[in-house]
């Protein structure tokens, strides 16, 4: 595969993410039409697209523009072919780490929202124990708890923790972590940076997030609850 053919692929795998996360939008938006419209349920959902189209501008970015020495040259006069390469892997990477962020925040937020209004006294904070509270088996809250979330959501906070400390593994606990998603092994190895956070990864990833996100909204004792605010609701939707 070339250069440029793993970013076509990737740019069109993600895309295909984002129209899906757009017919489920609509699919919610068409089955609870009473919803009001800054419901979290709703909300759940409708940030999935804008967010998942940034990577995807991106990488239609490094399929054309940046694919171009002559745009680094006149970025970088003199020094354009010597930072094409740097420069490309540089941009590559801001995007999967933006990607991680908005997902992780695409999460916890209405997780967060939907667990105050099953359980207001629950005391969980930071996005770990915000998940493993809403999505645990023993004394469930939901009526069936989505397949799978444990890796998923175990593996996307690993990464976003990497993200931050320039993608290399320093957990407060100090101990290696491994998670099996998909079948794949992916280990987390104390001070060293991660070396498998490839496209392909990211696909499979935003698709298995979004997939957790819908069954938890469509869950009958969520969609039972009284109409549920989102403060973070942005314009009106139709």
């Amino acid at each position: 595969m070339s250069a440029n053919d793993w970013v076509s692929k990737a740019e069109m795998d993600m895309e295909g993410v984002r129209k899906h996360t757009e017919q489920e939008r609509d699919r919610l938006k068409h089955d609870y039409p009473t919803w009001p419209k800054d419901d979290a349920r709703r909300w759940a959902l409708a940030r999935f697209p804008t967010s998942l189209f940034v990577p995807v501008l991106g990488l239609c970015l490094l399929r054309t523009t940046l694919n171009n020495v002559s745009w680094w040259e006149q970025y970088a006069p003199g020094s354009g072919g010597a930072i094409f390469d740097r420069g490309r892997e540089a941009f590559d990477q801001h995007l999967k780490g933006k990607l991680i962020l908005d997902l992780v925040a695409n999460v916890e937020h209405p997780f967060r929202i939907i667990l105050r209004q099953l359980d207001p006294l629950n005391s969980a904070s930071n996005f770990q124990s915000v998940y493993r509270s809403l999505l645990r088996q023993s004394r469930p809250y939901m009526t069936t708890v989505p397949s799978g979330w444990e890796d998923t959501l175990e593996l996307l906070r690993l990464m976003r923790n990497t993200v931050h400390n320039s993608w290399i593994h320093y957990p407060e606990t100090g101990v290696a972590a491994t998670v099996v998603f998909k079948g794949k092994t992916y280990n987390f190895i104390v001070g060293k940076k991660l070396d498998f956070v490839s496209w392909d990864l990211m696909v499979e990833l935003s698709r298995d997030v979004v997939r957790i996100v819908v069954e938890v909204m469509r869950d009958p004792r969520v969609l039972g609850l009284p109409p549920i605010p989102d403060p973070g609701a942005g314009d009106p939707l139709d």
